[in-house]
């Protein structure tokens, strides 16, 4: 009966679906002709071969599976990969990354009515099937088993949030979640609530995203930076509104002894920077809003980053890293942004409270000294004066321990693939 009611409300709402897809090409929100992937029906030419089919909503699901295509490319000519993603800038990154490689294929993920799912899965006859992180589209799942399709849930997570709206529906969840053959969870509070549905055959080694910056880490090597000399500089990461005043506070405290002090935000909605740029201006600071190509100002003590792509340069050359989306009360329960790039670029990392979202990793970060958890600008000030004069050079041997660790979840979790496909 809920399956029905499903399918009732998936077809109800795919006019409103089609309208929104079609404005959001008109804002180029979609891509400009790739945007058919997801409302209609098409045939392709499926490659010979073993077929891996990896679904990743966007940017930091796509990069944590990096990894494992790579691994299986190199391992077996025959293989062939379909990677289908949500986002343009999830493609953007595909494209970067694959885009002259015949043998890895994208698509957008087709809206999940059943006419598309039985036409997507008609096209490409994939051999396994991986939906990562929280991706988890009843007709997929239900078609994929009727298939008797392998389905792994890699880097499984679900949030007590979400687990109270399956929990409404439970019978119909624990027939969507059975059809998983494995899941590989991200975290220890999953495995539980996939427990509760009658998940089987599940499986933690460590969030996969440990693993993600392997790819990445190489291609911000000698890039330049130009600042001040002797400048004393901090970085903030993915702020959200609030956030940016507190650092705006952070740096009035840290001028007091230290007058060279430049502050950087790079805030995770760059649409925002007028608006930063408002309030901090009105407190006073000299704030610079800085393009790709610009120059920092000598007199700029607050810089805001106007661009996307910028975050690894400033990890590789400034080392003290504030990660936002972890201050503000209202992600108490929907907090925190990944850390996992600046600890694997040897950054020291400060956040607030709410990281619920990435809670085990922060939690492992913080007892290997790697992050603290601040919730106090005056506290910030002084671990950021604390350590100015830091090299940083005794996080070399945590990193080393930090990739040790990202090594064991790879080689664990292509050890369970290989289970399935030999």
């Amino acid at each position: 009966m809920l399956k029905v009611f499903y399918n009732f409300l998936i077809n109800f709402f795919y006019i409103p679906y089609l309208i929104i897809i079609f404005y959001r090409k008109i804002l180029n929100k979609e891509h400009k002709n790739k945007y058919k992937d997801k409302i209609l029906l098409k045939k392709i030419s499926r490659p010979e071969g073993f077929l891996f089919w990896f679904h990743t909503a966007s940017i930091g699901e796509l990069s944590s599976i990096l990894p494992l295509v790579d691994f299986f490319l190199k391992k077996d000519k025959s293989y062939n990969f379909l990677i289908t993603t949500v986002t343009v800038s999830s493609y953007s990154l595909f494209k970067k990354k694959y885009g002259s490689n015949n043998r890895v294929h994208h698509q957008f993920l087709p809206y999940d009515s059943n006419i598309l799912v039985e036409n997507f899965l008609k096209n490409w006859k994939p051999n396994i099937v991986s939906f990562v992180d929280s991706e988890i589209w009843p007709n997929f799942f239900l078609k994929i088993r009727k298939k008797n399709l392998p389905l792994i849930l890699l880097n499984a997570r679900l949030t007590k949030k979400t687990f109270k709206r399956w929990k409404i529906v439970r019978s119909f969840a624990s027939e969507i979640f059975g059809s998983i053959k494995l899941s590989i969870c991200s975290n220890k509070e999953t495995i539980n609530y996939l427990e509760y549905f009658d998940a089987k055959n599940i499986k933690y080694f460590g969030n996969l995203k440990y693993c993600s910056t392997l790819q990445n880490i190489d291609t911000v090597k000698n890039i330049k930076l130009e600042t001040e000399k002797n400048s004393k500089i901090w970085c903030a990461v993915s702020t959200h509104s609030g956030e940016e005043i507190f650092c705006a506070e952070v740096h009035k405290l840290l001028i007091k002894s230290h007058k060279n002090v430049k502050t950087i935000i790079i805030p995770r909605h760059i649409n925002r920077v007028n608006e930063i740029l408002i309030s901090l201006n009105k407190m006073g600071l000299k704030t610079q809003i800085k393009n790709e190509n610009d120059n920092i100002n000598d007199d700029a003590e607050i810089i805001v980053i106007n661009y996307y792509g910028s975050v690894f340069k400033y990890y590789e050359k400034f080392k003290q890293i504030f990660i936002g989306k972890s201050l503000i009360k209202k992600f108490k329960n929907d907090g925190g942004q990944n850390p996992i790039d600046a600890a694997r670029m040897g950054c020291f990392i400060y956040h607030g409270p709410y990281v619920s979202n990435f809670k085990e990793i922060y939690d492992y970060l913080d007892t290997e000294n790697i992050s603290n958890t601040i919730e106090d600008k005056n506290i910030l000030a002084k671990k950021l004066i604390n350590n100015f004069n830091s090299n940083f050079a005794e996080n070399n041997n945590k990193i080393d321990k930090l990739n040790k660790y990202s090594k064991e979840i790879f080689q664990q979790v292509i050890k369970e693939y290989e289970s399935i496909i030999l």
